[in-house]
């Protein structure tokens, strides 16, 4: 039996004044009220235990149930996330399971729900993504195939230095081998990181980039100092097309995780460096990553087997090529003038190669520069950069 529909609560508290008049038995105030006597004696309970708020309706949600989440599970659920506070629920399931696998952890819906239900997540609205290709170029298929490197947008510390940091990541296992808090995007801040990674983890075959500096200039050859050092280390040299950030879109989506490091700056450039390098090895050996099956990039990478060498190698041009020494100002002699090529290669040695079409390719090392203008006596940009060694035309 169920009580009338003149207002649930009144008709309880009318039902408790009643009693408490004591002028009907149990039995019939009951009836009176068309109640069973235990409904009766269970609100006479309430009323005794509670006062007037304890003839409020309970929740009928069961405070336990068969399905729900240990407490201790919950907690590290939560001190994972309070640990790592930019981690999703993908990516905090994997660590756990990683570092715990003989327990057995919710799904990720599951910790989202957790994660909310004490406040630990909040709607925010995700940046919208370029298309994250890889290029024109091959895919790296192995650790080491290609590095790719960029200077995130710079940002000031606290005390007012500014910091430009420098990135260097392995395109195949995404291990980040650098976050370095650099001041500039000067080749004297930077050589000093790729030379302490190089000694450090070898050399990789290709290096992708922009072409911004350090890594490129606006000449027709595009050379730094920087890039002179990759090529005469026999670095193969990629860099994506001006306005086209997606071709190195994986490292540019990098920049987006890394980001609250920039919006929430350290006091000092050492807090800086420091906070960059705790970042770097969370996300090598702690932060799970999808592209790699929630494995940590630490558990793909494996240093070069190319070693750094004490000296670069010369370059060994074909005996057909017509071998030119760099002039101090960037220029090479050339049918009794000059052609300016690059002043940083100034001291180097080049060669010029007859392509089938009769122009003069010139390179340095492997690295195609340009062609020289015969006519007007000036390096022009090389639209498609040869595929086969030099001198493999002549040799044909």
């Amino acid at each position: 039996m169920v009580w009338r529909e003149t207002g649930i609560m009144d008709e309880r508290l009318r039902f408790i004044v009643d009693w408490l008049s004591d002028e009907e038995t149990m039995i019939e105030l009951c009836a009176a009220y068309g109640i069973s006597r235990k409904t009766g004696y269970k609100w006479l309970g309430r009323y005794r235990a509670f006062g007037p708020e304890g003839l409020h309706d309970l929740p009928r949600a069961p405070l336990n149930h068969g399905r729900a989440t240990a407490l201790d599970v919950v907690e590290r659920i939560v001190a994972t996330k309070e640990t790592h506070p930019l981690w999703g629920p993908k990516k905090i399931v994997a660590r756990l399971k990683r570092t715990a696998p003989e327990l057995v952890w919710p799904s990720a819906s599951t910790v989202g729900a957790i994660l909310a239900r004490h406040g630990l997540v909040r709607a925010r609205k995700r940046p919208r993504l370029r298309a994250c290709g890889n290029g024109p170029w091959p895919q790296a298929e192995r650790p080491n195939a290609v590095w790719t490197g960029d200077h995130k947008g710079w940002f000031q510390t606290a005390d007012g230095w500014r910091c430009d940091p420098l990135t260097v990541m392995d395109a195949s296992s995404r291990y980040l081998l650098a976050l370095e808090a650099t001041g500039s995007t000067a080749h004297a801040e930077a050589w000093p990181v790729f030379e302490r990674l190089f000694e450090e983890h070898g050399l990789p075959d290709r290096f992708r980039s922009d072409n911004g500096s350090p890594f490129a200039s606006a000449g027709v050859t595009g050379l730094t100092p920087l890039a002179v050092r990759f090529i005469k280390l026999g670095i193969t040299l990629e860099r994506i097309a001006p306005g086209k950030p997606q071709q190195n879109g994986r490292h540019e989506r990098f920049h987006l995780t890394m980001l609250p490091l920039a919006k929430e700056p350290e006091a000092d450039r050492t807090a800086q460096a420091k906070a960059f390098e705790a970042f770097r090895r969370s996300y090598n050996e702690e932060r799970p990553h999808e592209a790699l099956a929630m494995d940590t990039p630490a558990q793909h990478y494996r240093p070069s087997q190319r070693a750094m060498p004490r000296t670069p190698c010369e370059p060994e041009y074909p005996q057909e090529a017509a071998v030119r020494q760099m002039r101090h100002n960037g220029e090479i002699r050339w049918n009794g003038g000059f052609v300016y090529v690059s002043q940083s290669l100034a001291g180097e040695a080049v060669a010029a190669s007859e392509t089938e079409d009769g122009q003069w390719l010139l390179s340095f090392h492997a690295h195609p520069l340009g062609i020289i203008d015969t006519r007007r006596m000036k390096l022009v940009r090389h639209s498609a950069a040869p595929t086969e060694p030099l001198g493999a035309a002549a040799d044909a």
